[in-house]
C-alpha cells in the first residue's frame, strides 16, 4: 500500500510541475536586438556616424556604453531592447530545434 501511495503523490507532482513548466516557457520570448541610443548635452537625441549602435547581445552593448562614455563624454548613452512580437500560435520553446 505504501509504494502505491508514493507512486501516486510523485505522478502527481510530475504531472503538477511539468504543466508548470511548460505553460512558463511558452511564451518564452527573448530579445533580438540592443540599440545604443545617444543624447546630447540638451537632452535631444543625435545619431553619430562613426559610433556603433546595433548589437546582438547586452554584454557586448554594456561594454561599447562603457567605453563610449569614456571617449565622450559630453553624450549620454542609454541601451534600448527591440523585443519581437508574441506569436499567437507558438510552440513551445521545449520542442524548437534552434
Amino acid at each position: 500500500m505504501r509504494k502505491v501511495f508514493d507512486k501516486m503523490i510523485t505522478g502527481f507532482f510530475v504531472i503538477v510541475l511539468g504543466t508548470i513548466w511548460y505553460c512558463s516557457t511558452k511564451y518564452y520570448v527573448k530579445p533580438n536586438d540592443y540599440k545604443i541610443i545617444i543624447y546630447d548635452v540638451y537632452g535631444k537625441q543625435v545619431n553619430i556616424k562613426e559610433i556603433r549602435t546595433q548589437f546582438k547581445t547586452s554584454k557586448v552593448a554594456k561594454s561599447y556604453v562603457t567605453e563610449y562614455k569614456k571617449r565622450l563624454p559630453h553624450y549620454d548613452f542609454t541601451i534600448a531592447i527591440d523585443e519581437p512580437k508574441i506569436k499567437e500560435n507558438s510552440t513551445p520553446r521545449i520542442f524548437k530545434i534552434n
